[in-house]
């Protein structure tokens, strides 16, 4: 038996009431991915009429490794989480905290005003970015592909914070990322020590990030 064989497995789905998949599917991934050390492994969205979405993360869980995994399916209205790690009862807590967490966000978006909707779905989708941009770097994909996420990231920023008057570093700091890095030849990884001061930097945009979401929900 291998060592993913012997891991304890706790599952659950539920069934969602809202009509915009999409935004459920990202707040998913936002409530796995907002804490510290977690990394996204790997992840897909369906291009069809309507929408579905997998993304997996490597996690800790009760301190151990262990894996979480979330899949939106839009024509059952289903969401469904998948753990594996070593410790069987603290994986059926964090699935359950899961769940209450994911049911009171996706609560509170839908009591939102619509012009506020847009604001939250922007910033979610760049969290999401910059979650596909470590994982870029770390499976040192070239250039243009790193380039791509920190461009929709500041996009989707930019358009998150539209109306409001405060300064915001991380529009700026994109901007300078996106200015250095274009200098390097497109088709090919980013040298070393760029690559490692560009991932920690993330650290930062997440965090700007996750206190605008943190407005909403």
């Amino acid at each position: 038996m291998t060592a993913a064989e012997e891991q304890a497995k706790v599952s659950r789905t539920i069934k969602y009431s809202s009509e915009e998949a999409a935004a459920v599917f990202r707040i998913a991934w936002y409530m796995i991915a907002s804490k510290p050390n977690v990394l996204l492994e790997e992840y897909s969205e369906g291009e069809g009429q309507e929408f579905s979405g997998t993304a997996r993360f490597s996690l800790k869980i009760a301190g151990e490794d262990a894996m979480a995994a979330i899949r939106l399916d839009g024509a059952q209205s289903s969401l469904e989480i998948d753990t594996a790690g070593m410790d069987e009862v603290a994986l059926g807590a964090y699935v359950n905290g899961f769940i209450d967490s994911i049911k009171d966000a996706i609560n509170k978006y839908q009591s939102l005003p619509e012009e506020d909707r847009g604001r939250l779905r922007r910033a979610l989708m760049a969290k999401s970015c910059w979650d596909r941009m470590v994982r870029e770097i770390l499976n040192k994909a070239p250039m243009t592909n790193i380039y791509y996420q920190i461009a929709h990231g500041r996009e989707m920023i930019i358009k998150a914070l539209e109306g409001d008057p405060g300064v915001y570093p991380i529009t700026l700091t994109t901007s300078a990322w996106l200015s250095q890095i274009e200098t390097h030849p497109k088709d090919e990884t980013l040298p070393g020590f760029v690559a490692s001061e560009l991932a920690k930097k993330s650290v930062e945009w997440k965090r700007e990030t996750q206190e605008i979401i943190s407005r909403y929900i």
